[in-house]
């Protein structure tokens, strides 16, 4: 009997795939099982193995309610999980001599916004203890410079990526060797400061240019350039009454890097705010340097003779533009001219393919989805397109799909709005809610289950195909009285995905 149970135990542990079972039962949160170590040397390096698997890949995210401006001053959140910030050395510690992990990407997030003594020594352990002095591992990193404003080490370590940024000016200037990226992070502040210095370097229009070509060199290429713009900076000294909006950027700036750096798609990151929140005007006293906005309006925006493959916009941070897109003046205050947003991102980044997610996190749509699904096509289609194929990944709530009738005062079920139609296909897609609209303060992060359907417009005459793909939670769909609506509804918008 003995025999075959040590049998069994053998035949237990030294299964990789079941001691990963076992292990998958455990707590997320690895600090809380460190005694499972101690079972048999098996089980340990199983676990071992396990939090190394789910750590080359780490976020590094400061809390920050967005809504009431409340700091949560003693945590920050690593992959997810809350941590103190007294307790986040020990953490890398473990993570680098114990389980001896080798970080590939690390993401950060918001951490300018910490205390500067706590920001610095987490920007120097972030080096120490998870890139190391050689970064032999690391391939991405993404933020970091917004805690040391471009400092020796993570100049160093922009070497070494294959995705980095976003760039500033200090790090930009030490780019000289030869290198393709996958991936560089650039700000529209960063266009700022390129122009200021090549003003202060010249005395005129015509050695300013040459400057700037001095300045962005060819050695360097990428794949993909992802512009980070800030919807909502100042201008200096503006205290009173900020008028929240784009702030121009100088074009030829912005042209030289595409073209030295033989850019082959465009990202588009719309942030409500950034680590930059005040603009740059030197340059602007000065007619050296065009001046655009991507919500100017877009018949001022001249065509480049740029292509690029393809144009991803994410406006998952943003709230002016967000908001607007699905909402037309009057019904939103200013800043307004947000119709003008997809042709001028066609006229600055020429290409035939654009695909747009908006945010699943804030300014959700909540009422009227014949409504906003109207507004988003008139959006669209205010320039008569050619050529063009645009995708578009819209959350709601499912509170959006009902109205109260105005003539008999019951619930009734909103229809599609004209002009699409209905693909087959079912979509579905998980997302992590943010824990920074809390009011209470951030507290977890939630993963959720979105279902979504494809509404289709298609303009064979000038090739145009626009694909709205609208994702609701999926658990908001177990709604009753909604269920309890489709028998009178049975065509209705929210319909479509129980069908």
């Amino acid at each position: 009997m003995n025999s075959v149970t040590e049998m069994l135990y053998s035949k237990v542990f030294t299964n990789q795939h079941i001691l990963e079972n076992i292990l998958s039962y455990l707590s997320d949160d690895f600090r809380k099982n460190l005694d499972i170590r101690l079972v048999n040397k098996s089980i340990n390096n199983t676990f071992l193995r396990l939090i190394r698997k789910n750590h080359r890949t780490m976020k590094i995210e400061y809390a920050y309610d967005i809504e009431s401006k409340t700091r949560t001053a003693n945590c920050i959140y690593i992959n997810y999980r809350k941590i103190n910030i007294h307790d986040v050395l020990g953490y890398f510690i473990f993570l680098n001599t114990v389980v001896a992990v080798k970080v590939e990407k690390i993401t950060t997030r918001r951490l300018w916004l910490l205390e500067d003594k706590f920001k610095q020594r987490l920007h120097d352990i972030i080096h120490s203890q998870l890139i190391g002095s050689n970064g032999t591992h690391i391939q991405t990193v993404i933020g970091l410079e917004e805690a040391c404003d471009g400092c020796e080490k993570c100049c160093n370590i922009a070497k070494k990526c294959i995705e980095y940024g976003p760039l500033r000016f200090s790090t930009l200037q030490n780019m000289n060797y030869s290198k393709n990226y996958k991936k560089l992070h650039v700000t529209d502040k960063l266009f700022e400061v390129i122009a200021e210095y090549c003003i202060s370097k010249s005395k005129n229009k015509e050695e300013c240019f040459k400057e700037l070509d001095k300045t962005i060199l060819s050695t360097i290429s990428c794949d993909k350039l992802v512009i980070w713009v800030n919807e909502s900076r100042l201008l200096p000294n503006e205290e009173t009454d900020p008028k929240y909006d784009h702030r121009h950027m100088p074009r030829e700036v912005i042209e030289i890097i595409l073209r030295k750096w033989s850019v082959k798609s465009i990202k588009l990151n719309i942030l409500h705010y950034t680590s930059e929140p005040e603009c740059s005007i030197e340059w602007l006293q000065y007619d050296y340097f065009t001046r655009v906005r991507l919500n100017d309006p877009y018949l001022e925006t001249k065509h480049s003779d740029l292509k690029f493959s393809h144009v991803e916009v994410s406006l998952s941070f943003s709230q002016h533009c967000v908001k607007c897109l699905g909402n037309l003046p009057p019904e939103t205050r200013p800043p307004a001219g947000y119709e003008n947003f997809i042709p001028n991102i066609r006229r600055m980044f020429p290409t035939n393919q654009i695909s747009m997610e908006l945010s699943h996190w804030y300014f959700v749509p909540k009422k009227d989805i014949e409504k906003k699904m109207s507004t988003i096509l008139q959006v669209v289609t205010m320039e008569q397109h050619q050529n063009l194929s645009l995708d578009i990944k819209f959350f709601v709530q499912s509170g959006i799909v009902k109205k109260l009738s105005r003539w008999t005062y019951r619930e009734e079920l909103l229809g599609i709005a004209s002009g699409y139609v209905l693909q087959e296909n079912r979509l579905h897609c998980f997302k992590k809610s943010s824990p920074f609209i809390d009011a209470h303060g951030p507290e977890v992060f939630l993963d959720n289950k979105w279902v979504g359907r494809r509404f289709q417009v298609k303009d064979t005459f000038n090739q145009f195909n626009f694909n709205l793909d609208v994702y609701i939670k999926e658990k908001e769909l177990e709604d009753m009285f909604i269920k309890a609506l489709l028998q009178e509804y049975p065509n209705s918008f929210v319909g479509h995905f129980y069908n």
